[in-house]
Formats: structure tokens, sequence, C-alpha cells
């Protein structure tokens, strides 16, 4: 009789005092039935995260992020076409696992369409993976080859955002980063960033306007060259540092309410 009252006694605490947004019963049933095989999708995003590479050791102890356990990478990229060979990165990133990928996107789609459309949740999770693979750039070096087929053009990133550095001793005519600036784009400040940010935040490519329309009430400026303030840093990093302990991530739900 004893361990039947203890058994409720839990079960009441757990449906009464149950951590982050209640969950609708049709997610629910999603979960129970269907989060396994999206899980394993998530995990293919995972697979082509190329930053991790070589693992350096977790930091939890970087400012704003203190107690996350961010993860310090080594990378190199493809032969490059200018300097014939490859390019060193080093990046930390606080990417997801497959199945907190998979809660992310299911909450989005269903959040912002109002149903769980497999077509959406397909079109969200082939997204993040064209983007970025589900990888999130906490501080560090991004290579990308977007423009010229084998030019790896380095992007600077901080809280989820390409930012801009403010030292010229910093920056390189030819785009390949000594070890030295490498080692210095993991430590910025945003004091040594300057004030105009990139306009896209990770994972999802999520805008500024997209924030708003979804009911972000920070003034975070806007996409517009010289309106892209450094505010988005912060909001984006408190919001995917919010996501971490939730079933549900705003940046991605921005993205899913726009698009869908």
């Amino acid at each position: 009789m004893k361990k039947i009252l203890v058994f409720f006694a839990a079960a009441a605490l757990l449906a009464g005092c149950s951590k982050g947004p209640k969950v609708d019963p049709l997610v629910q049933t999603y979960y129970r039935d269907s989060l396994a095989a999206l899980t394993a999708r998530c995990q293919t995003v995972l697979d082509a995260a190329y930053m991790a590479e070589k693992p350096l050791g977790e930091n939890t102890e970087i400012p704003g992020w203190e107690g996350y356990p961010v993860q310090l990478w080594e990378y190199h990229t493809g032969t490059d076409i200018y300097i014939n060979e490859p390019k060193r990165g080093l990046v930390y990133m606080l990417n997801p696992s497959a199945e907190k990928l998979a809660r992310w996107i299911v909450n989005a789609v269903f959040d912002a369409t109002g149903a769980l459309d497999a077509e959406n949740i397909e079109k969200t999770r082939k997204f993040i993976l064209w983007q970025s693979g589900a990888q999130f750039p906490v501080r560090g070096v991004v290579y990308e080859a977007m423009y010229t087929p084998g030019f790896y053009e380095p992007y600077v990133f901080k809280d989820g955002v390409t930012v801009y550095v403010a030292d010229s001793t910093y920056l390189t005519v030819e785009k390949h980063p000594t070890d030295e600036m490498l080692e210095y784009y993991l430590t910025l400040t945003d004091e040594q960033i300057r004030p105009n940010t990139g306009r896209y935040a990770r994972i999802c490519s999520t805008t500024r306007e997209m924030y708003y329309a979804a009911g972000g009430t920070a003034d975070v400026g806007h996409s517009e060259d010289g309106q892209r303030s450094r505010a988005w840093l912060a909001e984006v990093g408190r919001l995917y540092r919010e996501a971490w302990d939730s079933d549900k991530n705003f940046l991605i739900y921005a993205w899913a309410k726009a698009n869908l």
C-alpha cells in the first residue's frame, strides 16, 4: 500500500510540475508514434556537421554561456582553390542532439501551422540541413564556399550570428586566417566587433523581421545594412539557451511561421 501511495504522489508531482510549456496532445502523440523516425532523419543532419571534426574539449565558462556544454572543435576545409591546401578552423559550438532537434522541429511546425504535416516537418528539417547542419557557432570561424566553388571564405561568428572584427590587425586580405587570428576569434567580445552584424541567426537562418513577426519584442534592429544592431546577438543567444532546456526553439518557430 505504501508503494502505491508513493507512486501516485510521484505521478501527481510530475503532472503538476513538469518543466517548460505544456505540450499539445497531438504533439504528445507524435512523440509516442513518430519521434524515433524523425530523430533518425535528424541524425543525418548532424552527420553533415562538417565543423564537428576533431573535438578539443568542453568549455562551460564562456561569458554568457556559463554552464552550457560548449565544445571546441578543430576542423579543415577541402583544398582551397587559391592556396592549394585546406584551411584550418577553430570554433566553439553548441549543437543539439538528434532528438532535441527533432523535438524543436515538431513544435515549431505545430506552433506555426496548427498541424503536424509531414511535408512541413521535412521541409524544415531539410532547410536546417542545407542552411547549417544544425551547427550553432558560439564563437569562432566558419568557412563557407557559397559563391565560388572551392573557395572557402572565412566568416567570424558570435552567438550564432556573423560578426565583423573591428581590429584590422585580425583581418586578412587573402582570407586565410593565421592560427593567431583563429584564437582571437574564439574570445571576441561585443566591444571587439563592429556595430553592424550579419542578418541571419543559426540554426535556421532566422531574420530580425521573422523574429518580430513571431512576437519577438526586443529592439534588435532590422536587416538593412546599417540597422543590424548588435543587440541581435544577445537575443539570439538568450533564445538559444532557452531552447536548450526546452522542446521548443523560438528561432526555428519564427522561421516556420514565415515560411510554412
